[in-house]
């Protein structure tokens, strides 16, 4: 067993968790652009799983790299003895900031459907809830003393 074998195993693990997490981030986007809270409720829980397991993922990494702390990836994979064990060590660094890359990403195009989504919903409800224009046309009701205020939409009779 080489010393860089279990950090191997935790990248590989934290590669397989990532792209999980930008499957379940392309099933919200989805779940925004349809519009459907309901199933935007069932992918919450899935997407809190997979960052608690990226959480303890990065832990037991942080554990695992504590002997040589103050080096970088590319330090180790330069310490590195062994050409199989660089190269593995190589594919897991350039995966992992290719995923994570993906991963922004799809968080900024979400977070944008979603600002686009409540603008959308602010411009609908000022819509309906502004003041009604007075009547430009000579009506009896422009002559009553009796309604001394307008009526926004929702006040309206129908």
């Amino acid at each position: 067993m080489t010393p860089y074998e279990p950090l191997n195993a935790i990248l590989q693990q934290m590669i397989v968790v990532y792209e999980r997490l930008l499957q379940v981030g392309k099933e919200k986007q989805a779940a925004i652009i349809k519009g459907d809270p309901e199933l935007l409720l069932t992918i919450f829980p899935k997407e809190s799983a997979l960052l608690k397991e990226i959480g303890l993922l990065e832990d037991k990494r942080q554990a695992e790299t504590l002997s040589y702390q103050s080096l970088s990836m590319s330090q180790i994979i330069e310490s590195s003895t062994s050409a199989k064990e660089k190269e593995e060590l190589l594919l897991h660094q350039s995966n992992l900031k290719a995923k994570l890359q993906e991963l922004v990403a799809q968080q900024e195009l979400n977070q944008q459907l979603i600002e686009n989504s409540l603008a959308y919903i602010n411009s609908m409800l000022a819509l309906f809830t502004q003041k009604q224009e007075p009547s430009l046309t000579y009506s009896a009701r422009n002559f009553s003393k009796e309604q001394t205020y307008s009526r926004s939409f929702f006040d309206a009779k129908v």
